[in-house]
């Protein structure tokens, strides 16, 4: 899944400026579900949705950064697991927080004790993930903000910077290697891995990849932003997030 990728944002769907060639690929060789609409249009019950296959406010996440995923729903990763797949999540969750003990993203920590709900504690077995959004490249750094409105820019690797305040959890475990350059590399760093375990031992698995990109703040690295210069700040930094996401799908697909 891609978050807040436009419909109109890839070749497959008539777009000739943004260069996504893995995902034309793969639209042109797999399945194409043109009336799979989403069940809302913001972040959250979107993911609820199509974890629990349940109406938004059944189980209470209506709106993004409101309520958790309750215990007592049951998801597809625990329905698979108890048919004896290997269940992994990776990239952003927003369907509850992932620590209680420290500030973390929109809401976790201390003061939301009652929101805490993990991907470890709804049916995955193996976990990558942010509680929310994060920078789509260098995830970890606050990005450069250009002045009034002109959008984000990549910070130079030796350049001073805040943390952005959003963290990667491992199974309860702060992770803090491996998180510089483009995020979808970084989430697609910890799935290729889970996969390839299971497949070496012959276990069906189900993997759920939640890429950021193209969320805000967008920021595409230098090489990606390189490929559309002629455009402004914005559209450089949208256009190559979004080419970066479909490198890394190209890994998978590969």
């Amino acid at each position: 899944m891609a978050d807040d990728l436009g419909w109109g944002d890839v070749g497959f769907n008539g777009n000739q400026v943004i260069q996504t060639p893995s995902l034309d690929k793969l639209s042109h060789e797999g399945l194409r579900l043109t009336r799979f609409y989403s069940a809302a249009p913001v972040c959250s019950p979107t993911r609820g949705s199509c974890l629990t296959g349940r109406h938004p406010y059944r189980y209470g996440i209506f709106f993004a950064n409101v309520g958790h995923m309750r215990q007592q729903e049951l998801t597809l990763a625990e329905l698979l697991r108890e048919h004896g797949y290997a269940t992994g999540h990776f990239g952003k969750w927003h369907l509850g927080t992932l620590t209680t003990e420290i500030a973390d993203a929109n809401r976790g920590g201390p003061k939301n004790k009652e929101h805490f709900s993990p991907p470890w504690e709804n049916g995955f077995d193996t976990c990558f993930s942010t509680e929310s959004k994060v920078p789509t490249w260098d995830p970890m750094r606050k990005p450069a903000r250009g002045a009034g409105s002109a959008g984000w820019d990549a910070l130079d690797d030796d350049a001073p910077s805040l943390p952005y305040g959003t963290r990667y959890w491992t199974n309860g475990k702060e992770v803090t290697d491996n998180l510089r350059g483009d995020d979808s590399r970084v989430v697609m760093d910890r799935a290729l891995p889970f996969m390839q375990q299971a497949a070496r031992a012959g276990k069906p698995f189900f993997a759920v990849i939640w890429f950021h990109a193209p969320h805000l703040p967008v920021v595409a690295g230098p090489e990606y932003a390189k490929i559309y210069a002629k455009h402004d700040s914005h559209r450089r930094n949208y256009f190559g997030c979004i080419t970066a996401l479909d490198e890394q799908v190209g890994r998978l697909w590969n």
